[in-house]
């Protein structure tokens, strides 16, 4: 599409949705809509800190992203405490904006492009953004984009959630005709009904604006438009409608919703983003609202050097965590092979860390990110119990992997400068054990269902040389509560069986390092036969499905095995 000529533009605001917080990662991370018994099955999605920026499959990641929401990344929304699943759809009043699976297709195709929400009718950041998206839906009317509502966790809607791809609630995609209605987008803005409006306007006409002259005050920190978490991109070009010029635009397109994007001949423009900055033709600029700063490139190229040089460009090199939207999240946390740095101190010290950034990134940038992320100590820190950093602890770092391994590092002692690039050296040789975050081991089993943390997984589970089911919870999931009477009658009536173990563990205090046992929402149900294989179990939550369930897939155990077990018993 060519880009749409004005002679000025004014920036519409961009921001995070509500209560996006870059780590509660628990990262989780990532719940989904699966299928299930329409009468026992359903999922609680739980959203970390590092959640809302990005969806993990481990435990830990899973636990950082509901840390995050990075809650942004990722936000995908668990129930509130105590909250149980309503016996009325509180959408059915809204009928004029839904879609089931018979006409879906169908009415998506009537359109150029529209959005669509995703929800589960328990879900709590579901039910608080509805109504904003009612009030949305008719502020876009004039722009002729229609909005839609799907009920995920309807059984027959769950073909829909899985086609595009649903990993909690609630979730929203834009479909536009010119990407394919086959591709939706996915929709990580606000969640107030004028940055769903805005949001979503985003994706509609030109990728990037061509400007023939700068509007006054154009770049002002103050100007309406601009938050701390903007980025601003331009091409100055010899022409409009050069080979430069659609490469940008083609980038632009495939960034939509990341910031805004300028194409412009006239160079004098340059001098409005900043009064020292000079350009030629086929130059780019970056300009990040946030801290300030401006990047160049002498080059424009294809649209994958222009993409690289915004992924390069786009996140600072010390952010606060409060500050994270979920795109710059998302270039943070997924560098392959690099570590994240996280610094724990109080507020007073920001000025102090982040010259250690540009420290820790020149002399340490082929182990870990381009970013050093920075906690304040206080009531609304988000990495505290993640990490589970030590008040007692002046500055504590953190390290964690959340591409490939997700393990996390904790350096026990106050840390400095030195002390901290000692301690990355330490972690990417191996010399460091990674930190596992656990509860207390329990004194006493007394309960039929023997409870698991973090420290006693390898010898309640993994060593136990017998059948488990194994059953992962959080104590606000409603679900979880809901099955929890028939899980503790399958342990009462297999208590006496040598061979079966039947246990759980709190997922929100407790973690493990095996990616086996992949927790993508809670409850998560995994059977460990004696020969140590491990399934997901997906089958009913009644007592009479997980007795047959593990009737047909326990195996032998070892005659040592039961030994030992009968003598513990005695004992």
């Amino acid at each position: 599409t060519r880009p749409q000529r004005i002679s000025a533009v004014r920036v519409s605001t961009w921001a995070p949705h509500p209560g996006q917080e870059v780590i509660e990662v628990s990262l989780p991370d990532r719940a989904r809509a699966s299928s299930r018994r329409a009468s026992s099955r359903s999922i609680d999605h739980n959203p970390s800190p590092f959640s809302r920026l990005v969806t993990m499959r481990r435990s830990v990641s899973f636990a950082l992203l509901c840390v995050i929401a990075f809650g942004a990344v990722l936000a995908h929304a668990a129930p509130e405490a105590g909250e149980a699943k309503p016996e009325e759809d509180e959408w059915a009043a809204f009928k004029e904006l839904s879609l089931t699976h018979e006409n879906f297709d169908e009415e998506i195709a009537k359109h150029d492009m529209s959005a669509v929400f995703f929800y589960a009718p328990w879900c709590g950041h579901c039910k608080h953004a509805k109504p904003e998206w009612v009030k949305a839906k008719v502020l876009l009317e004039k722009d002729n984009i229609p909005l839609f509502v799907v009920n995920a966790d309807e059984a027959e809607n769950r073909p829909l959630a899985q086609r595009v791809g649903l990993t909690g609630f609630p979730s929203i995609f834009i479909f536009r005709k010119s990407a394919g209605l086959d591709k939706p987008t996915k929709y990580e803005g606000s969640r107030s009904a004028e940055g769903f409006a805005s949001g979503i306007r985003k994706y509609a006409g030109p990728a990037s604006t061509f400007l023939e002259q700068a509007p006054e005050d154009m770049m002002s920190p103050a100007r309406e438009g601009y938050d701390h978490t903007h980025v601003s991109v331009f091409a100055f070009v010899e022409k409009e409608g050069s080979e430069e010029a659609k490469a940008f635009e083609a980038a632009a397109d495939a960034l939509r919703g990341d910031g805004d994007f300028f194409v412009t001949a006239n160079l004098a423009i340059a001098k409005e983003i900043h009064d020292d900055l000079s350009v030629k033709p086929n130059t780019l600029v970056l300009h990040r609202h946030f801290d300030g700063e401006i990047a160049k490139s002498d080059k424009i190229g294809t649209k994958e050097e222009v993409l690289s040089f915004v992924d390069e460009n786009y996140a600072a090199p010390f952010l606060a965590f409060s500050d994270m939207s979920s795109a710059v999240v998302s270039r943070v946390y997924h560098k392959d092979g690099k570590f994240n740095v996280f610094i724990h101190a109080d507020a007073s010290k920001k000025d102090e860390i982040k010259e250690w950034a540009q420290t820790i990134g020149s002399k340490a940038s082929e182990h870990v990110g381009n970013t050093v992320v920075f906690d304040p100590k206080g009531d609304e820190s988000r990495l505290k119990g993640f990490f589970g950093f030590a008040d007692s602890v002046e500055v504590s770092v953190g390290l964690v992997d959340l591409q490939n391994s997700k393990k996390k590092f904790v350096m026990e002692e106050s840390a400095d400068l030195e002390k901290t690039l000692d301690f990355i050296t330490k972690v990417v040789a191996g010399e460091v054990e990674p930190t596992l975050k656990s509860a207390p081991i329990p004194a006493t089993q007394e309960e039929s269902v023997k409870v698991v943390v973090g420290k006693s997984f390898e010898d309640v589970v993994l060593g136990s040389g017998r059948n488990v089911l194994f059953k992962i919870y959080a104590p606000w999931c409603g679900h979880c509560k809901a099955m929890a009477p028939a899980f503790k009658e399958l342990a009462d009536k297999l208590e006496e069986d040598e061979e079966v173990i039947i246990a759980k563990m709190d997922g929100t205090e407790n973690e493990i390092m095996d990616d086996r046992f992949d927790v993508r929402g809670y409850p998560a149900l995994f059977f460990m036969n004696s020969e140590g294989k491990v399934d997901s179990y997906n089958g009913g939550r009644t007592l009479d499905d997980m007795l047959k369930y593990i009737e047909e897939h326990k195996t032998p155990v070892s005659e040592d095995i039961l030994k030992s077990a009968s003598s513990a018993k005695e004992l």
